[in-house]
């Protein structure tokens, strides 16, 4: 025992003084020094969260040296087709079933390993025209997990250079998509501009005004016909303002995308004569006062890839000219030294684009051949502008493109409620807890307390140590942790004094006979284990602030194994030593609890009742999911959000209407979702118009739209209502985008996790009790209290917005599977052990066991239930949804463990065996 002793305070010292440190050194130094600390997530703090898409088509491209293969880029169309069908597709997989498939059909001898497509000279070292399908495909896999390794570090390299602090920056497992989230950020637009760029820089020759002219007024026949508008093809490029400047036109910024795509169109591009063949119109990167040029550049696919090019550029860096005018200069290295000199001496007395990711910063003339390898770009800079261009160029060129396609946007003001709320709602919820177990168990429960007190410590030591980012989920997970892990001391506490009831001899023997395994010792490992399952699923499937939220569940079950069983031991060994005696009851309001322990009834006689309660629940929930289906989050239904804060209470149905007036796609009126947002001058607008439109620039069209439709609600501009920023008193305060491929993939992913957290639950359960009714029983438990949740949800979603379903709701789902299998588990232990006295399962046994665990079970329900109400009321609304699932999941997973699971066992087993 002294050993045991010993052990417990050498560990709870050296965890205390470790936690202590780290806790005291994140208040003192955080300011300061960020290397070890408890970081802020955007819902606390405000910033940005971005998922990024890596394209694997445009790797595959570029591993042929863009093939223009027929089959090949057959085979890429078939690919993208179905990936839009099932994002969970694996994209090499099918494009190589996809490719053979098209060979097949053609009846031609065809390889991936031909020189015109994988078995190129970039690839001969590692495939020749003999290889097989799988070598080639074992290459390209790795190929493109070193690309997206180097697009990830390329990525963090350019956000450290942007000074940001602690951004969290993941790979999504088995994706091609990297997590990056960002708090405290100001300049939205800027952060997303510098991770998109591909810095792809291309020095290349350009075709003047006149050599062009004659075209353009070839094809501005064509012009009234495509444009549907009064002015012509000519008109629109306002060729008498750009007769002697490098570009070809000069384009308002409301026809650019008419200009791109007429000049893109088959008719314009049939009229193209052979002189023009390798043309290419690119835009200038400069807004000038809503106008942007037009350039026509030479470029010639099959020479672009050893040409000038920006893998050639050692170093970039500004300085400024006479007039402090702007510069970025740039070095390169011995290859493009020698290239650049061949180039400025052919294009001497002309005009050459410097281009980077397809857009025109500068087109100098060329006034003399450069021998060093060192030139200038000038285009009218700003100081930021050009620091970021900087970065782009020195942290290098991504090996392909990257698109965000999903945002979540979240102002400072949102965050600074959350920080206030949470607070508050963690310090409500420890002093109930302190409270109730005071008063329900006198002094075991204030050593208790102690024990949370310990937990709570050793919880924030052990995330500021592994430099966590704390989310809101992340404080309810530490909230409901610490609510859950009283379940171990009062497992422990109600065994105590059922040894007491049974007239233990000595109470000493009735404490340590608790902290057996044929004590509480067995049911706290079963419960927490099933519990820790799945954390560890849903930590492995989710991402962002799911995972915060796994996070601190798994450390919160960890810790309070060991400070209830080991720490919680400690202290009454050492009472009893000191004072001789121990009292588990006080005569109190909520000492009435403890008249449960002594209830006898006959549960299994109600079973009946039971099944034709939970049927008709069950039914009418189903029937729900089919006539009134679900209020799809943004997670699962892809679209935007944008929570408004208005000067007045706003009437969200005239909004919709409004907008509805707005948000017109092929001529049919897109909906939006309008609901008030916690505040009464705040609306939550959801609408999935133009979600599949991949223009870069739709995100702020759809702003302009709501504005201006909105405007009479508003005193003031544009940018004052778009930028996010602290103490805003109108306008928007978070923006959230999720495209609808990821909407699927998290669908998907939803239904894994749970059904792999079902099938774990029932293989442990069957492991450890070695009958599969137990299991069964569980099973059909859980199932029975999902679609009772999701059945409340699906019901009252009309009159409560706030019943969503989205991956927050999913971290509720799996939290209350968790948590009903705890108190299955405990219910079943208790009748195991009745059991193997009697060894036979008789209808009395499983009463019992069941009357046995009453007290424990309503203890432990109400202060959880408690910890939770308290949360969705003082929490903020952010987590309302999560909490009322909670709260309803875990009064239907009480109600089950009771009455549905017990009922099942008894149901399934030989009856022969029952009536022993």
């Amino acid at each position: 025992m002294r050993v045991k002793n010993f052990f417990t305070i050498f560990v709870t010292i050296i965890l205390t003084t470790i936690c202590l440190y780290y806790i005291s050194y994140d208040i003192i130094y955080s300011k300061n020094d960020k290397k070890k600390t408890l970081n802020l997530g955007l819902d606390l703090k405000g910033g940005i969260s971005m998922i990024l898409d890596i394209s694997e088509k445009d790797l595959l491209k570029k591993f042929t040296e863009n093939s223009k293969n027929f089959i090949f880029l057959k085979a890429l169309e078939n690919t993208d087709n179905k990936k839009k069908e099932d994002p969970n597709i694996d994209y090499l997989s099918f494009f190589i079933h996809s490719f053979n498939q098209e060979i097949q059909n053609k009846k031609l001898n065809f390889r991936l390993s031909s020189p015109i497509l994988f078995g190129n000279k970039s690839n001969i070292e590692n495939i020749d025209s003999n290889s097989s399908d799988s070598e080639v495909e074992r290459f390209l896999r790795e190929k493109i997990e070193s690309s997206i390794i180097s697009i990830q570090n390329i990525l963090r390299s350019r956000i450290d250079r942007f000074g940001i602090i602690q951004p969290n920056i993941q790979r999504i497992k088995n994706s091609n998509r990297i997590l990056i989230e960002l708090s405290g950020i100001k300049n939205i637009d800027r952060i997303k501009n510098i991770l998109e760029k591909k810095a792809e820089l291309h020095f290349l020759e350009t075709y003047s005004f006149q050599e062009i002219i004659s075209y353009f007024h070839t094809i501005n026949k064509f012009g009234k016909k495509h444009f549907k508008i009064k002015k012509s093809f000519i008109d629109l490029l306002n060729i008498p303002l750009i007769k002697y400047s490098n570009s070809v036109g000069l384009v308002h910024i409301k026809y650019k995308k008419i200009i791109s795509d007429f000049l893109n169109s088959s008719e314009a591009i049939n009229s193209l004569p052979y002189h023009l063949h390798n043309v290419k119109f690119l835009w200038g990167a400069k807004n000038l006062d809503n106008f942007f040029q037009l350039f026509a550049i030479k470029i010639n696919d099959e020479e672009i890839s050893s040409s000038l090019n920006g893998d050639m550029v050692t170093h970039a860096y500004k300085s400024f000219g006479p007039l402090n005018e702007i510069s970025i200069n740039i070095k390169m290295n011995r290859e493009g030294t020698k290239k650049w000199k061949i180039f400025t001496e052919k294009n001497m007395g002309k005009s050459i684009a410097i281009v980077l990711d397809n857009l025109v910063y500068t087109v100098p003339v060329v006034q003399s051949v450069i021998p060093n390898g060192i030139s200038q770009i000038y285009g009218h800079f700003s100081i930021q502008e050009s620091n970021d261009l900087i970065n782009v160029l020195n942290t290098g060129k991504l090996p392909t493109s990257v698109k965000i396609i999903q945002t979540n946007i979240i102002g400072p003001y949102l965050g600074n409620e959350s920080i206030q709320k949470g607070i508050l709602s963690f310090f409500i919820a420890l002093f109930f807890i302190f409270i109730w177990m005071f008063f329900y168990y006198s002094i075991p429960g204030l050593y208790a307390d102690i024990v949370l007190f310990f937990n709570i410590i050793f919880i924030f030591g052990i995330l500021i140590s592994m430099n966590t980012v704390l989310t809101f989920p992340g404080i309810a997970g530490i909230i409901l942790t610490l609510a859950m892990s009283m379940d171990a001391n009062i497992l422990i506490y109600e065994q105590i004094k059922e040894n007491i009831k049974n007239k233990v001899n000595r109470l000493t023997t009735s404490i340590n006979n608790s902290y057996t395994l044929q004590g509480a010792l067995s049911s706290i490992i079963d419960g927490q284990i099933t519990t820790l399952l799945c954390g560890i699923i849903l930590f492995y499937f989710g991402i962002g602030p799911i995972r915060g939220f796994a996070t601190t569940l798994i450390i919160g079950i960890m810790v309070s194994m060991f400070t209830s069983i080991c720490l919680g031991r400690l202290f009454l060994e050492w009472h009893l030593k000191k004072y001789k005696k121990i009292s588990f009851r006080k005569k109190t309001f909520i000492s009435v609890l403890n008249n449960i322990q002594n209830v006898k009834y006959d549960f299994l006689s109600k079973r009946k009742w039971s099944y034709i309660i939970s049927c008709i629940l069950i039914i009418s929930s189903i029937l729900s999911f089919f006539l009134k289906g679900f209020n799809m989050g943004l997670d699962f239904s892809g679209g935007r959000s944008y929570v408004i804060l208005f000067d007045r209470k706003i009437i969200p149905e005239k909004i919709s209407e409004i907008l509805s007036k707005t948000f017109i796609e092929n001529g049919i009126p897109s909906f939006p979702r309008v609901q008030t947002f916690g505040d009464e001058k705040q609306l939550k607008i959801v609408t999935k118009y133009k979600i599949w439109e991949e223009n870069n620039q739709i995100d702020e069209i759809i702003l302009k739209k709501m504005f201006f439709a909105l405007k009479t609600y508003f005193t003031i501009n544009f940018e004052d209502f778009k930028n996010i920023k602290k103490k805003k008193s109108l306008g928007i305060l978070s923006i959230e985008k999720v495209g609808p491929v990821v909407a699927t993939d998290m669908i998907y992913k939803a239904y894994i996790s749970i059904i792999v957290s079902l099938i774990g639950i029932f293989t442990y359960i069957f492991i450890r009790f070695k009958k599969w009714q137990f299991g069964l029983g569980a099973i059909i438990s859980l199932i029975h209290d999902s679609i009772i949740v999701l059945g409340i949800f699906s019901f009252f979603h009309g009159k409560f917005p706030v019943l969503e379903i989205d991956q927050t709701f999913i971290a509720a789902l799996l939290t209350i599977i968790g948590y009903s299998i705890n108190d299955t588990v405990i219910v079943y232990d208790k009748i195991r052990k009745i059991s193997e006295k009697t060894s036979s399962l008789m209808k009395e046994t499983i009463n019992n066991g069941i009357c046995d665990s009453l007290s424990r079970t309503i203890n432990t329900s109400l202060i959880t239930l408690l910890v939770v109400s308290i949360i969705f009321l003082f929490g903020g609304k952010i987590l309302h949804s999560l909490m009322l699932a909670l709260f309803i999941g875990i009064s239907v997973g009480t109600y089950s463990s009771i009455f549905i699971a017990p009922s099942i066992i008894y149901d399934c087993f030989n009856k022969k065996n029952i009536k022993k």
